[in-house]
């Protein structure tokens, strides 16, 4: 299942890369059906059950076709991850008869609630919520004490509010959830600062990555598409540079003979590179926890944040460098790498990829300052 679950990302890349500018013009995932049926929005669902690393080449396989479309699929993905850690009960709930269900997720608790018998009436408004039109369930950041929950709703009992117009990730439908006086029942609350701290793996010695604390999981999986959308600009630029004539006010007859243009692409490649192996540590570092059942230490997760973040910052300043060497043509409509460009902006403003917030507790981690 693990090699057949890359095998089918890498087929869909190319039909999602022939539709992102369909996607990004609809607002939503043209490729929906497609990629639903091959469980790229359930990676983590029971009888899925992607390892972390496997998730990471899916998601970035579908980011090298479509930077909207794998984010949905990394956001439908991580929901059902946290889905996961709730009981059995819930999940034969969300899965028993769909066992590709997605769950979408917006963790901001902008809500209010009313303890009732049994559970909590919930109302509120919720955005961004990426891909919620192709999930069955949507969990919702809620304010009850003693912490913040995410409160898990079929999707059918709230509604829809269209209202995503950005720049970027366009593609993405990530518009407002309204819910009015749901019934939420206990089972169906997760508790955001035990995922945080890996504080369901008592619960759930099923499910490997109950040990992983979610500071540190969610952003290993949210890194897949940006990945993917450095890796397609990269190689776009590369391909438009060995097609180039001559630079103007050079002596170069090919764009590809200048060492400055040379040093620029080798640099974005560096870059990219540079991320992958900072990805590919922390995958590693978190999977041999998960087979050992133990949870990392507070240092490893506060490194494995920081590690997002430089990727972030790896993947904007390398397709920054390609823009530059492809030149204007590249903000042409019709052009790959200003879609990409503007993608990954808006992508990296996720608040998993701050990369100042995240060096600053990794920093207090190695000091020793809680």
């Amino acid at each position: 299942m693990i090699d057949e679950l890359v095998a089918c990302a890498q087929e869909l890349t190319p039909l999602l890369a022939e539709q992102a500018a369909e996607t990004e013009r609809s607002g939503d995932v043209v490729c929906a059906k497609a990629m639903a049926d091959a469980g790229m929005f359930s990676l983590f669902a029971p009888g899925i059950d992607a390892d972390l690393g496997t998730a990471v080449d899916v998601l970035a396989a579908l980011g090298r076709g479509c930077g909207s479309s794998a984010w949905v699929a990394m956001i439908l993905s991580a929901g059902g991850a946290l889905t996961s850690l709730l009981d059995d009960e819930v999940r034969d709930e969300v899965w028993g008869d769909d066992p590709k269900a997605a769950v979408a997720s917006v963790m901001a608790p902008t809500a209010t609630a009313e303890r009732v018998p049994g559970g909590w009436r919930v109302s509120g408004q919720w955005r961004p919520a990426s891909g919620v039109r192709h999930a069955r369930w949507i969990l919702l950041g809620v304010p009850i004490e003693p912490g913040p929950v995410q409160a898990l709703v079929p999707t059918e009992q709230t509604r829809i509010v269209p209202t995503w117009s950005v720049s970027g990730m366009q593609g993405t439908g990530s518009e407002t959830v309204v819910a009015e006086d749901v019934f939420v029942p206990e089972r169906r609350l997760l508790s955001m600062a035990r995922a945080m701290a890996a504080g369901y793996a008592e619960q759930r010695p099923n499910v490997p990555f109950a040990t992983v604390p979610a500071s540190a999981l969610l952003p290993m999986i949210a890194v897949g598409p940006v990945l993917g959308m450095a890796e397609a600009a990269l190689g776009h630029a590369i391909e438009v540079v060995r097609r180039r004539g001559p630079i103007v006010g050079t002596d170069y007859a090919r764009a590809a003979d200048s060492p400055a243009v040379q040093i620029a692409i080798a640099r974005a490649a560096g870059l990219v590179d540079g991320a992958r192996l900072h990805v590919d540590r922390s995958v590693r570092e978190l999977t041999e926890s998960m087979r050992a059942g133990i949870v990392p230490d507070p240092t490893t997760v506060a490194r494995i944040r920081m590690d997002a973040g430089i990727v972030s910052e790896n993947v904007r300043q390398a397709v920054a460098l390609l823009l530059d060497v492809t030149g204007a043509g590249a903000f042409a409509t019709s052009s790959p790498l200003q879609r990409v460009w503007r993608d990954i902006e808006v992508a990296c403003r996720h608040q998993v990829f701050v990369p100042d917030s995240s060096r600053e507790g990794y920093g207090r981690a190695l000091l020793g300052i809680d």
